[in-house]
């Protein structure tokens, strides 16, 4: 995890120097391209130029303010993945992404706290048939209290990204430590598992994002809840995800109400939308949604959850979806905490949602 500091006006990762220049109250980035004739910076899907500054050496000033940007630098028109930038994985590759301090939002920062740690677990699949890791935040105190049974989230990601995406560009370990250190949230366990399931066909292997389910029900929480000492029952087990991983969570969540008392929507939606779609590569049908069946008696779904939370960034391109969700929550009379934050689909309003859940699930 790369923790930004800054000395002399140069922005650090881990005490290590790198490439951002900040300079009256702007970031810039700088960069060696030897022999290049151009260099451009693609963000949100808009290049940027660089100019040459000396030599080789290339500058940019970063046409963003936020915490966590993802980025990528394109050399003569070839897309490069930059080694001096921090690296996580996104849009189904390693992708560069660049962290800004942003003090008015300390949460998510690496404080002088007790810290948990974050494990890679590796389980056999019967549903796929094949070897899956996954990823498992405790808290600090887990070790050193064997007798208790933690709560646990099962947390997942968004399409194109997979089980490392909510510790290395989400932060969630560290908006945990945070919040458990300052008494705003129980203790718990978090699963991050790979959402983008893979079956064989053939020689190939295809994402289907309809596959999470079964194995979660079937492999990762027997798993789970058979090496930590956690779960076991539906009030001590929660299910999120942002995006695709909102989907995945809804469809969980209504169609296993017994197994889940917390719900959490990021960027989210109750409505399969992804079959049929451009990112659905099993080319499923148009889903049915028969999952939100479970709405039609709004008082048996309301007293499943102890805590159903929806959120999204105001300048999410997915706000349509959720303003429909909206409407269905209202029609159905279900009953959720909504929250609008400030951004866009990305990590920036992730964190936050996390952030906000966290506070509200497993009370006592």
């Amino acid at each position: 995890m790369n923790t930004a500091l800054c000395f002399n006006d140069v922005l650090c990762y881990d005490n290590r120097p790198k490439p951002i220049v900040k300079r009256d109250g702007k970031y810039f980035l700088r960069l060696l391209e030897k022999g290049a004739k151009k260099v451009q910076l693609k963000f949100a899907e808009v290049l940027y130029d660089f100019y040459k500054i000396d030599g080789d050496e290339w500058e940019i000033e970063l046409p963003f303010c936020t915490a966590i940007n993802y980025i990528q630098i394109v050399v003569d028109g070839n897309e490069n993945l930059e080694a001096i930038l921090p690296i996580t994985y996104g849009y189904s590759r390693p992708y560069n992404y660049i962290e800004l301090p942003e003090y008015e939002e300390d949460f998510f920062a690496l404080k002088n706290v007790p810290h948990g740690s974050v494990r890679r677990e590796y389980f056999f699949s019967h549903m796929t048939g094949e070897w899956e890791s996954c990823m498992v935040y405790v808290p600090f105190e887990y070790d050193s209290d064997p007798d208790k049974v933690y709560p646990v989230l099962y947390l997942q990601h968004g399409h194109g990204e997979n089980e490392i995406g909510w510790s290395m560009a989400g932060k969630v370990n560290l908006i945990m430590d945070n919040l458990i250190s300052e008494g705003k949230a129980q203790p718990c366990v978090i699963v991050m598992n790979n959402g983008m399931v893979q079956k064989k066909e053939g020689d190939e292997h295809i994402v289907d994002h309809l596959l999470f389910e079964p194995m979660l029900m079937e492999d990762v929480i027997p798993f789970i809840e058979g090496r930590y000492h956690v779960g076991g029952c539906k009030a001590r087990r929660g299910i999120a995800g942002l995006s695709m991983g909102s989907v995945q969570a809804s469809m969980i969540a209504c169609n296993h109400g017994d197994m889940f008392s917390e719900v959490g929507i990021f960027s989210g939606f109750l409505h399969d939308w992804i079959s049929a779609s451009p990112l659905d590569m099993s080319c499923h049908k148009e889903s049915d949604n028969a999952h939100l069946d479970a709405m039609n008696d709004a008082d048996e779904f309301n007293s499943r959850f102890n805590t159903f939370f929806r959120a999204i960034g105001n300048e999410d391109p997915f706000l349509e979806h959720f303003e429909n969700d909206d409407s269905l929550c209202r029609e159905k009379g279900i009953n959720c905490t909504r929250k609008i934050y400030e951004g866009t689909h990305d990590w920036n309003v992730w964190r936050k949602c996390i952030y906000d859940f966290a506070q509200m699930i497993f009370a006592s």
